[in-house]
């Protein structure tokens, strides 16, 4: 069973026998595609979807009642109270389904991530949502179980013929299954014009790989971004006097811990900074005049052209012309960026052994201070605890 493959280190643990309706499982997450024509390279037909600037949503239907989760697990379901009847209605006992909910404008585009964030995460009532002039839609891409039948481990091409069966045209993500590049990348505009933020390219014969980033589905963005974590800042000066500006950016290394990769003080609006000021304040470690170190965190969202050798960090790699897109507080640590995925990104002929821990940039430990309690990781199943999982 892949439910049993993806406990991974946790096997001591019993594998669940089957997937079980309103306990979330972790999404299967997308690796990264420089370009359509990168992602479609080697001619094979794949499933090309809009990439929705929106909330991942897992969701869960037995009988009537529907619940929806988030990336980390969390119930969303009150603020997401225009969607619940039109779900509540689809022709199956049970189901598991995987989406997006994102908030639209009246010219049907989406709206910032943190502005989708901020509405559901508030539970905003329907009301509040057509007060704003705005609507709550869900677009599905994936379905995981169907009436006590797990779809884990069957292909994408399957799963999406089940899940057009049971879902409405204007709740499927839209997509296209093709080999050419060409009509891919028309595809792609189309959804740019719309304000999405790119394509997913997806292999037809993929299985569902719960919590796992594999190369079988590629995200492709306008510009090459990743999710990293800020492992420290430093103190502004001129018109960011006042502020924590600078921010020390940190990959993940296959131990769970962190390494730092570059610097950046680039894409802050004056509100992102303070905001960033205050959230980092509640996560310090450690202070001097020069820099402050906090606990590894808080997740952004870092828009950056490409990745160069650097002396100066551990990884013994830098992202160049980085800065932020984003914060991302529905992301966890442990799902930032692997290390080793940067260093493939150098060019053809570079290659990088990361440099000794020594030069790492001081920092307390990534398990946390004393006194406080990890934060919890959604596992395949169950949420366990993050130093767990790091060992």
């Amino acid at each position: 069973l892949a439910a049993a493959a993806l406990l991974g280190e946790h096997r001591d643990a019993e594998a669940p026998k089957r997937l079980e309706i309103f306990r979330p499982i972790a999404p299967m997450l997308a690796g990264t595609a420089g370009s359509v024509s990168e992602g479609l390279a080697d001619g094979r037909e794949m499933r090309v979807e809009w990439k929705v600037d929106g909330l991942r949503a897992q969701v869960h239907k037995r009988g009537a009642e529907v619940r929806i989760y988030s990336r980390q697990g969390n119930d969303i379901t009150a603020g997401c109270g225009p969607v619940l009847a039109s779900l509540s209605d689809l022709d199956a006992s049970s189901l598991v389904l995987d989406g997006e909910v994102v908030v639209e404008n009246e010219a049907g585009h989406a709206l910032p991530f943190q502005d989708s964030f901020s509405l559901i995460a508030s539970a905003a009532s329907p009301e509040a949502f057509a007060k704003q002039g705005v609507t709550l839609r869900v677009f599905f891409f994936d379905c995981l179980h169907r009436d006590g039948t797990d779809l884990l481990d069957e292909p994408l091409s399957t799963r999406l013929r089940i899940l057009e069966e049971i879902i409405p045209s204007e709740m499927l993500m839209p997509g296209m299954v093709t080999g050419s590049i060409e009509e891919a990348q028309r595809f792609d505009e189309e959804g740019r014009a719309r304000g999405h933020e790119g394509v997913m390219l997806k292999e037809m014969d993929s299985t569902y790989r719960a919590g796992a980033r594999g190369g079988t589905w590629k995200k492709v963005k306008e510009f090459q971004t990743v999710d990293l974590v800020i492992l420290a800042v430093e103190p502004g000066s001129g018109r960011r006097k006042g502020f924590l500006s600078n921010l020390h950016l940190g990959a993940r290394r296959d131990d769970g811990t962190f390494c730092m990769v570059g610097k950046t003080f680039k894409g802050l609006t004056d509100v992102m900074l303070a905001w960033q000021t205050e959230r980092l304040r509640s996560l310090v470690t450690e202070e001097s005049a020069y820099v402050v170190h906090v606990r590894p965190e808080l997740v952004a969202e870092i828009r950056f052209n490409d990745v160069q050798r650097s002396p100066r960090y551990p990884g013994g790699i830098a992202l160049r012309f980085a800065r932020v897109v984003r914060y991302r507080e529905d992301k966890l640590p442990s799902e930032v960026e692997p290390l080793s995925n940067l260093v493939a990104r150098l060019p053809e002929g570079l290659d990088t052994q990361e440099a000794p821990k020594k030069a790492a940039p001081k920092k307390k430990s990534s398990r946390g201070v004393k006194g406080k309690t990890p934060s919890p990781q959604l596992s395949l199943f169950a949420k366990v605890d993050l130093d767990k999982e790091k060992r």
